[in-house]
């Protein structure tokens, strides 16, 4: 057995072969065709363990049996067996796949919604950010640095609505990010670091100390359909963890914060901004209660009446 290395039972094992199919399988190759006998010899292993892992190989199409007395064996070439197994993985995937995505749409609603998660590690961190990337409906609204960027290069979004507000001081890359993202629903614009060090109007006295404890340069906020959230703090740091949440004040909190930035560094808004349009549809009585509601303070304030209109 020692002429059969780990690894490639480790490869052949992850193309869905067990270790005596494996190992059965690469001494069918090394000896061209043999008895059974043979194979149990060479491997040390079990007569049982062989016949099984010989009919289990011959029922894949990976081994040939002859009729003789004793049945001697022969492996198909490694070319055709390994385009077999890709092959069985490849309709099982696609299997999976589908039953897969008619659950996501069956997922059970739980309390755990509401949890903040801590996703540690890049590979994790990666996967999660393409994972929402991937599966957004309707709108992304994303502020990264730009060491994240790699991350979302290479992934093909949905026609939806896109937000994209990336921190870097290197000019050519909203060029490149723009040919990356095209299309009429997708705004990208890149907003070197030395813009987020000028205070904003209502900032405290210790904006310039809270902002050396910052590395915006690690910032990331994803949020897609306003129903989930990823969030990476400013922190300076040599490793970074993710804050995952479906929490709906959180994402409206983050929402407007985003929304903050956007005006501030992509529109150049005064603040206080401009008041954003009605929705539309937006019933009449909801603005009358808007009306009252600030009546009622401007009274509390002057302590007068409202008056009727001669």
């Amino acid at each position: 057995m020692e002429s059969i290395p780990s690894s490639l039972i480790k490869s052949l094992n992850d193309l869905g072969l067990s270790n005596y199919e494996a190992v059965v399988y690469a001494a069918l190759v090394l000896y061209d065709n043999a008895e059974a006998k043979e194979i149990t010899d060479f491997l040390s292993i079990s007569k049982p363990s062989v016949y099984e892992a010989l009919d289990r190989l011959t029922d894949m199409g990976l081994a040939v049996k002859r009729i003789s007395k004793p049945a001697r064996y022969s492996a198909i070439s490694p070319e055709m067996a390994i385009d077999l197994l890709m092959d069985r993985h490849r309709k099982a995937a696609d299997l999976a796949l589908v039953t897969l995505k008619k659950l996501e749409t069956e997922t059970v609603k739980t309390d755990k919604e509401d949890a903040l998660w801590t996703i540690y590690g890049d590979a994790n961190i990666e996967y999660k950010i393409r994972d929402l990337f991937g599966k957004a409906k309707h709108e992304i609204n994303c502020m990264i640095g730009e060491r994240y960027i790699p991350f979302i290069e290479n992934i093909r979004i949905r026609n939806v609505s896109l937000h994209l507000m990336v921190v870097s001081d290197n000019p050519d890359l909203e060029r490149k990010l723009q040919a990356l993202f095209p299309g009429k629903n997708a705004e990208v614009h890149v907003i070197s670091s030395e813009q987020f060090k000028i205070p904003p109007p209502f900032a405290p006295p210790e904006f310039e100390e809270i902002h050396n404890l910052m590395k915006i340069e690690n910032t990331l906020e994803l949020i897609v359909d306003d129903e989930e959230l990823l969030m990476i703090p400013p922190f300076i740091s040599g490793s970074i963890s993710v804050l995952n949440t479906r929490n709906k004040g959180a994402i409206l909190q983050m929402k407007m914060m985003s929304h903050f930035n956007w005006q501030r560094f992509v529109e150049g808004a005064e603040f206080p901004f401009p008041a954003r349009p009605a929705r539309p549809g937006k019933r009449d009585d909801e603005d009358f209660q808007g009306r009252q509601s600030g009546r009622v303070n401007e009274e509390k304030i002057t302590g007068g009446t409202a008056s009727k209109p001669q």
